[in-house]
């Protein structure tokens, strides 16, 4: 995948392609030789809360969360990692892993606002979880706040495993978007299904949102924002 451009607000689409099988010091060709990429378009650019969804080729059919291990990158980047046994995410896992990673190490940033001339009403505790790999991150906080009037953050370096005081977890997840490669939470909704590590799931036995984002203008913004203007690869 390396020399392939990616773009924000582009259709992505075009060809497929394949990793290099390599040797010597390329680490992407050394742990992902042979594997497909691209592919991918903007209309296929939504998940579910399922961990595994968002692909348009390469699931496993009647069971997309069963593992995404060896699973293709449609959009040139990877799934986000749950860390060590989860469904399949331990090939992405790791601080060498991190290193190579499209678009940098994996990242998570607050996603708020405080304009209730914008968002009349809006609770204070309205407040998501965006993750995903650092350089989409800093791109989409730029967006969210033009467009969504949502208070600018700093992202920070998502931690898995360890004292993960404030991080989000696979559990808190209310959308995953690019192939699993992307999602936003919310620390008040939590699945249980999505809690267990090794434990395959549907986006049916997942329970529904909490009426107090439910229906949400200002989380509707953030999805559609998102859905428009996430990096993918190009044609």
């Amino acid at each position: 995948m390396e020399g392939q451009a990616m773009s924000a607000w582009g259709g992505g689409g075009g060809p497929h392609g394949k990793v290099p099988t390599g040797s010597g010091m390329n680490a992407l060709n050394n742990t992902f030789g042979g594997r497909e990429f691209g592919g991918g378009d903007r209309n296929t650019i939504f998940g579910t809360r399922e961990y595994g969804s968002g692909y348009p080729y390469g699931a496993d059919g009647a069971n997309p969360t069963s593992s995404i291990a060896g699973r293709p990158f449609p959009y040139g980047v990877w799934p986000i990692s749950w860390g060590p046994g989860y469904l399949g995410g331990d090939e992405f896992h790791g601080d060498d892993m991190d290193m190579i990673r499209p678009g940098g190490p994996l990242a998570v940033v607050r996603v708020g606002t405080t304009d209730t001339t914008k968002w009349p009403g809006i609770s204070q505790d309205e407040v998501y979880d965006m993750i995903g790999d650092k350089e989409s991150i800093s791109f989409m906080m730029a967006d969210l706040v033009d467009w969504c009037h949502a208070t600018p953050q700093w992202p920070k370096r998502l931690v898995i495993t360890g004292n993960t005081t404030r991080m989000p977890r696979p559990e808190n997840v209310i959308q995953y978007y690019r192939a699993s490669s992307f999602a936003l939470a919310f620390s008040g909704y939590n699945s249980s299904v999505g809690s267990t590590a090794g434990s395959r799931y549907s986006f049916d036995q997942t329970p529904p949102l909490p009426s107090g984002i439910s229906n949400s203008a200002f989380l509707k913004c953030l999805n559609e924002t998102i859905s428009i203007a996430l990096p993918i690869m190009d044609a």
